[in-house]
C-alpha cells in the first residue's frame, strides 16, 4: 500500500503588503504540492494599514512606475493601471512619474494575489484565515498554531509579516487622558476622527507622513478649524521632485563605515551636485542600493549614534511628500487652518471639555498652551517587539524563539530574514520580513525592499521544505 506523503505548509501571520506578496511568491515559484495559510485579524488581505485607506487624498510617495509587486517588474503596477485607465475608480490617464491613490495599490495587490493563486500549479493551494494567531508550539515537524477563537492549525514553516507596531504614548508617565475619548493612540484606528466637529480645534503629536495622512482626510471629511502639529524638531517630510537619475558615484568604492564618514561623503556629493544644478534628492537616491549593505557595515555603537543625531533628518529627506500631498498641506498652511510647532510636549489634561496640551516651544524655556477637542498620536511606529503585549509576541519571548536587536529596532534576524533565537542560533522554521528587520538592514519597509524580500524568503522556504522532506 502506497503511503500519501504530507503536503508541506506555510504560514503567513499578517495580511499587509509583505504577507501578501509572500504568499504571491510561494504561489509562483512552488513546482510540488504546498499549502500555503494567511491569516490576518483586522483588514481585507493585500491592504494592511498602508493600502487600507478609502481616503482617496491619499496617495503613494513613490511614482506609479517604480511600484511593480516583482523585482524584475518594477512597471508591473503601472501596465496594470493601464489597463483599466477610464474604468470607476481609477484615472483617464497615467504616466510613470504619477503619484497615484493608494486605494488603488491596495485593489492591485489583491489583484495580484488572485492572479497568483489562479496560475498556480496543481497541488498548491492558498487559503485566508480570518483569524489572531496568540501561539505557535512544536517543532518545524509539527508546528501547532494557536488562534484566538481556539482555531489550531498545523504548519511547516511560519513567516511572521507583522509590520509596524503603534508608537510611543506622547508623554511615557501615564496619563488619565489616555482612557478618554479625546485621546487617539493608534491614528489608522477606525473611527480615529470621528466625533470632531467641522470647526475644533486638532492637535497632532508628530509631523510626519502619518500626520499629513490625517491632515489631508480631515481636510476632505471638510474640517475648517486650525490643525495643530508638534514634534520635537519641527522638521517636516521633503518633497519629491522629477529628476533624472543620479550617477553611482559609490560604483567600486569601499562603503562608509562611521556615521561621520558617511555624512561626509554624502555632503560632499550633494556640493559637487549642486555645483552641476543637479538637486540632492537624485544625489540620496542613488545610494538607495547600497543603504543595507553600508547600514551592516555600521558597528551597533555608529547605528546608535545614526538613531541619536541622523534618524530624523534621514527620515524627512529619505520618505518624502507626493507633489499635490506637498501642494495641499502649503495651502492649507498658508491659509492658517494648519500650523506645525517644534517642541516637546509635557501635559495633557481634559477641562471643560477641551483639552489643554501644554508643551515647551523647541530653544525656549516657556511653555505655551493649546486648547483643542481632540489629540491624536502621530509618533510614528515604536521597535521594541518585546515590549509589544500581544499574546503571540508575548509567547514567543517566553519560549526564547524571538529576541531584540541591541537597540530594539526590530526582532533579531539574519539579513535574509531567517529569526534568531534569543542567545542562540536561528529558529530554522520561523522568518520575518519588512519592518521587524529594521535593526539589521534599517531600510526594509518601502515596497523597493519588500519586494525582493519576499521573492527571496519564498525561495529559501521552498527550497528547505523540499530538502527536509526528502532526507
Amino acid at each position: 500500500m502506497t503511503s500519501i506523503e504530507p503536503v508541506p505548509t506555510v504560514a503567513i501571520i499578517g495580511g499587509g503588503a509583505s504577507g501578501s506578496l509572500v504568499a504571491v511568491q510561494l504561489l509562483r515559484q512552488a513546482r510540488r504540492p504546498l499549502r500555503v495559510l494567511l491569516f490576518e485579524r483586522m483588514t481585507d488581505v493585500g491592504r494592511g494599514v498602508a493600502y487600507g485607506t478609502r481616503c482617496s487624498a491619499h496617495l503613494l510617495n513613490v511614482p506609479a512606475g517604480r511600484m511593480g509587486a516583482y523585482p524584475d517588474q518594477i512597471d508591473h503596477f503601472l501596465k496594470w493601471v493601464e489597463s483599466r485607465i477610464g474604468q470607476p475608480g481609477f484615472p483617464a490617464a497615467v504616466f510613470p512619474g504619477d503619484f497615484l491613490p493608494r486605494q488603488i495599490y491596495g485593489d492591485y495587490l489583491r489583484d495580484v494575489l488572485t492572479a497568483a493563486r489562479a496560475s498556480a500549479v496543481p497541488g498548491v493551494e492558498f487559503e485566508e484565515i480570518k483569524g489572531e494567531v496568540i501561539d505557535i508550539e512544536g517543532d518545524a515537524d509539527a508546528l501547532r498554531l494557536r488562534c484566538g477563537g481556539g482555531q489550531v492549525f498545523a504548519a511547516n514553516r511560519v513567516v511572521l509579516a507583522i509590520g509596524n507596531l503603534p508608537g510611543e504614548y506622547p508623554i511615557r508617565s501615564p496619563q488619565p487622558i489616555y482612557h478618554s475619548q479625546s485621546y487617539v493612540h493608534i491614528p489608522w484606528s477606525k473611527g480615529s476622527l470621528a466625533g470632531i466637529p467641522a470647526e475644533a480645534e486638532v492637535l497632532l503629536v508628530g509631523a510626519g507622513l502619518t500626520a499629513i495622512d490625517l491632515v489631508l482626510e480631515l481636510h476632505v471629511r471638510g474640517h475648517t478649524g486650525t490643525i495643530h502639529a508638534l514634534s520635537r524638531r519641527g522638521l517636516l517630510p521633503q518633497v519629491h521632485r522629477a529628476a533624472a537619475p543620479y550617477r553611482d558615484f559609490l560604483a567600486g568604492q569601499e562603503l562608509p563605515t562611521t556615521v561621520l564618514g558617511l555624512s561626509q561623503l554624502l555632503r560632499g556629493e550633494i556640493r559637487r551636485a549642486k555645483v552641476s544644478g543637479i538637486d540632492w534628492r537624485p544625489v540620496l537616491d542613488s545610494i538607495r542600493p547600497y543603504s543595507q549593505a553600508i547600514w551592516q557595515g555600521l558597528s551597533w555603537v555608529e547605528r546608535a549614534r545614526f538613531m541619536r543625531h541622523v534618524r530624523p533628518f534621514w527620515e524627512a529627506h529619505r520618505h518624502r511628500l507626493a507633489p499635490p500631498v506637498a501642494a495641499q498641506v502649503e495651502e492649507l498652511r498658508l491659509a492658517g487652518r494648519l500650523k506645525f510647532y517644534a517642541g516637546r510636549l509635557s501635559h495633557l489634561v481634559e477641562n471643560q471639555g477641551a483639552v489643554e496640551a501644554k508643551f515647551r516651544p523647541r530653544g525656549t524655556t516657556e511653555a505655551r498652551t493649546l486648547r483643542v477637542v481632540k489629540v491624536i498620536n502621530c509618533t510614528g511606529p515604536r521597535s521594541d517587539y518585546s515590549k509589544y503585549q500581544h499574546p503571540l509576541l508575548v509567547n514567543l519571548l517566553a519560549r526564547g524563539l524571538i529576541d531584540h536587536d541591541p537597540l530594539a529596532l526590530g526582532i533579531r534576524a539574519a539579513p535574509h530574514g531567517e529569526v534568531m533565537r534569543y542567545r542562540g542560533g536561528t529558529v530554522g522554521w520561523l522568518h520575518t520580513i519588512g519592518a521587524p528587520l529594521k535593526g539589521d538592514l534599517w531600510e526594509c519597509t518601502a515596497m523597493p525592499e519588500i519586494r525582493v524580500q519576499a521573492e527571496s524568503i519564498a525561495a529559501q522556504l521552498l527550497s528547505r521544505l523540499t530538502i527536509s522532506l526528502s532526507a
